[in-house]
């Protein structure tokens, strides 16, 4: 048997992103394409496949050094029930395939009990207390994400068009996002995907003394609040708030939190490799 190889893999919508570690000494890194488990697993596990080669092959080593690797994949879309075993059997090597929330908060803690807050494209809050980790939202746009970015963007358009119907006063914030969405928001709104709700987001905090944009501000802010009390963060426990839109929020919380922030000690992918080096 060689030397022990850890390999720790962060996979999602938008690419994936593989560590491999021999002997415990430096990590070597290598990115691929789009790993979304639930849509295109044929595709997420080629993408995987590809950057698992690259970083192999960057240490001279190929895929047969696999057999006897530990590998922790964080995926999005694993929480799902039966999608984490599903994805792992059609995997040609063992496996440990958890939630990429698992792995985030792994990274974030560097393995402590503490709270991760999500607030980016989409939400989710992770606390790991006592050994148990709860874990709460990040079921997508259409049914939560509340807090996120896309869910900001959206609740700042449906205002403009309250606006548009005289239901709101005049508001610049209103007439720039209506002028961002051709031809008209409704139109718009029908191709839209998450992440271009989430980019209104920037419009939203360029009008940030428009009544709009502080109604967006206070929805989001209460909906960080109420997430970090509903997976039962205490007082007193680490917390780290990520995500573009979480990281503009974080000075924002009420004193009491605002004394519980930590800034992340890694990524979620430093978590997999993390968890990997766990296995025995």
């Amino acid at each position: 048997m060689g030397a022990r190889i850890d390999i720790g893999i962060d996979g999602g919508g938008t690419g994936c992103r593989v560590a491999l570690s021999v002997a415990g000494g430096p990590m070597t890194e290598t990115r691929g394409g789009p790993a979304n488990i639930v849509s295109d697993p044929a595709g997420a596990e080629a993408a995987i496949r590809l950057a698992l080669t690259e970083a192999l092959a960057a240490r001279g080593l190929g895929l047969d050094a696999l057999a006897d690797a530990r590998i922790c994949a964080g995926l999005a879309g694993a929480r799902l029930p039966g999608e984490a075993d599903r994805f792992a059997i059609r995997l040609p090597f063992l496996a440990y395939v958890v939630d990429d929330s698992v792995t985030a908060l792994e990274g974030a803690l560097e393995g402590a009990e503490g709270t991760l807050a999500s607030l980016g494209t989409g939400s989710f809050f992770i606390r790991k207390a006592g050994g148990a980790v709860r874990h709460i939202g990040g079921w997508g746009f259409r049914l939560g994400d509340e807090g996120s970015a896309a869910w900001a963007g959206r609740m700042a358009l449906s205002l403009a068009l309250q606006v548009e119907d005289g239901r709101l006063p005049p508001d610049p914030l209103a007439a720039a996002l209506v002028e961002a969405t051709p031809p008209h928001p409704v139109l718009w709104a029908q191709e839209a995907r998450p992440g271009d709700f989430a980019q209104l987001v920037r419009i939203v905090f360029r009008h940030v003394s428009s009544p709009i944009a502080a109604r967006v501000q206070a929805a989001v802010l209460g909906a960080l609040v109420d997430g970090l009390a509903e997976v039962g963060h205490r007082p007193g426990e680490p917390l780290v708030v990520t995500g573009g839109l979480g990281e503009m929020l974080g000075p924002h919380l009420p004193d009491g939190l605002r004394a519980d922030l930590r800034p992340p000690a890694g990524r979620p992918l430093d978590g997999a490799l993390r968890l990997a080096r766990a296995l025995p």
